[in-house]
């Protein structure tokens, strides 16, 4: 017999309820995958559109590196190769030259040598093996050390050593072996001179001077110009970008290890 309300209505089937309700419970269930269905091409649309804007400044930031950085780096090279020429690489002789050089002249020398005038003067043997040694890499310059070499006075020889790294080399940079050699020849010299001479100290000044201008070393030159504008109008941005790829480099770097990390804690 079929069970009826107490208002005489057929009572509801339990079965049919539970029927009904299966539906309606997986539509709830259905409903929420069917959003995440739709969000996730979204996301990576939107992955996909960061992950283009990144390329773009990556590659922007790289031109602007590449490109001025050339620039800044062309305008120093021809900077340097006038104010900061590395110290060439001199003949053994010259060392050993400089340790007779460093010795005080007590005696009259016996080495005959020919000065650029075409006299001939006589020195000692420390002085002649000095002069033998730069005949090896430049006649002219010898002949004006033998000539500086044979002032025995205190202020000519200081004067002609002067002389000698002053004006007796050029500028040019196909003669900075040369340029060194007479630096070092001359400062050894002056060295076996009175050192309260104010005339030897002031020439010692003088020739250091030189040296340090026309060499990048460690001292510096109160006459060396600054760099070029270029060099830092190019250079600073140039720098800038790099410090900025390098930024997003390593926020990449950071992300692909959060995501590892992530997948790691999902297994």
């Amino acid at each position: 017999m079929s069970s009826r309300e107490p208002s005489g209505e057929p009572a509801p089937d339990a079965q049919a309820g539970e029927d009904r309700a299966a539906p309606a419970a997986q539509q709830d269930r259905a409903a929420p995958a069917a959003q995440q269905d739709r969000a996730a091409p979204a996301a990576q649309q939107d992955r996909a559109a960061r992950s283009g804007v990144r390329a773009r400044v990556t590659l922007a930031l790289l031109a602007i590196a590449l490109s001025l950085g050339a620039v800044a780096g062309i305008s120093f090279q021809r900077y340097a190769a006038v104010h900061l020429r590395p110290l060439p690489k001199v003949p053994s002789c010259v060392r050993g030259a400089r340790v007779a050089l460093r010795k005080p002249v007590a005696v009259s020398g016996t080495e005959p040598r020919q000065t650029a005038s075409g006299e001939t003067v006589y020195l000692t043997l420390g002085e002649d093996r000095a002069v033998a040694c730069a005949l090896q890499f430049d006649e002219a310059l010898a002949r004006h050390l033998a000539g500086a070499l044979a002032e025995h006075e205190t202020a000519p020889r200081a004067a002609r050593l002067v002389e000698l790294v002053r004006d007796r080399v050029p500028a040019d940079p196909a003669h900075d072996r040369a340029a060194s050699a007479a630096y070092m020849m001359a400062s050894a010299a002056l060295r076996g001179m009175p050192q309260d001479a104010p005339e030897v100290r002031a020439a010692a000044q003088e020739i250091e001077l030189r040296h340090v201008c026309r060499f990048a070393t460690r001292r510096s030159c109160p006459t060396r110009p600054l760099p070029p504008l270029t060099v830092w109008l190019a250079g600073v941005p140039a720098a800038l970008s790099l410090l900025a790829l390098l930024g997003l480099g390593l926020a990449a770097s950071a992300a692909r290890y959060r995501r590892w990390a992530a997948r790691r804690r999902g297994r």
